[in-house]
């Protein structure tokens, strides 16, 4: 089995002390095989924010995959942001953009949702592009789960008033995973946990197993499972306190638990158990 601790919005600069410090304390105790961290690392882009959020990769227990949010491009100066925008990132965190983590278990491959601007009023929306889905597509003949990072969201899950933009290429990016069985997306941005099952044929519905018949809880070959994390350490919070995903990948199939940050500890609120396909 591997253990992955899927956390995401971290926004140093917006975040809560005590938080980021029991969340190392968790991680420690728990002791993932790898942590994926979806992207916002930080709040404005500055660069006292991204030394702290590198001192805070540097403290983690394990290999860390990760990649950048909407957040972690410099706003100011305009010159920067058009020209260079993941300068500070490339300093800071990490040279590449599309990492990749992998064990006798699992893939694990990052894609870089955030863009410094776009055809759209709303510059914090992302776009994942046909060159990322292509390839992506290469993992298509690989047996193990692949599990992919990204920043933005690609449907609405619990966001029933529908108040965040899909990143861009989000049904083309869906479609190209449906069509390899044990297809996981690792999500942030709306700060609010969810899962959920993808299809191209019966689209978006909950991954809780009240949807589906009594005891049913095997996943279609073409399903994708989309799971967001809420804001790890962050005081922008969306209803929800802090939480991160713990996730364990086995042969026969993934558990996700949803741990939250209550009354100063991290412990699990709720848990989810799917199988993978015959």
């Amino acid at each position: 089995m591997t253990v992955v601790a899927h956390v995401s919005d971290i926004h140093f600069g917006r975040e809560l002390p005590e938080a980021v410090a029991a969340l190392l304390a968790d991680l420690a105790m728990l002791r993932p095989d790898v942590v994926v961290v979806s992207g916002d690392l930080t709040q404005s882009a500055r660069r006292t924010e991204f030394a702290q959020a590198r001192a805070f990769l540097d403290r983690m227990p394990a290999p860390v995959l990760v990649v950048p949010g909407n957040h972690d491009i410099v706003a100011v100066p305009l010159s920067e942001r058009f020209l260079v925008p993941f300068r500070r990132w490339r300093h800071f965190i990490a040279d590449g953009l599309s990492p990749e983590w992998s064990d006798a278990e699992v893939l694990i491959r990052g894609v870089n949702s955030a863009r410094p601007f776009g055809p759209y009023l709303n510059w914090s929306r992302g776009i994942v592009s046909a060159a990322q889905v292509e390839a992506l597509a290469t993992a298509e003949k690989d047996p193990r789960p692949l599990l992919v990072a990204a920043h933005h969201p690609v449907a609405y899950g619990n966001d029933t008033a529908r108040a965040y933009d899909l990143v861009t290429g989000a049904e083309r990016l869906l479609a190209t995973l449906a069509r390899r069985p044990k297809s996981v997306l690792l999500l942030g941005h709306r700060h609010r946990s969810h899962a959920s099952l993808w299809n191209p044929a019966a689209g978006e519905r909950p991954a809780a197993s009240g949807d589906r018949l009594a005891g049913d809880d095997r996943l279609a070959a073409d399903d994708v499972l989309i799971l967001h994390a809420g804001s790890a350490t962050s005081d922008r919070l969306r209803g929800e306190v802090n939480a991160w995903n713990h996730i364990t990948v086995g042969e026969g199939g993934i558990s996700v638990a949803v741990r939250r940050f209550v009354a100063g500890r991290w412990d699990e609120a709720e848990r989810l158990v799917l199988t993978w396909p015959a």
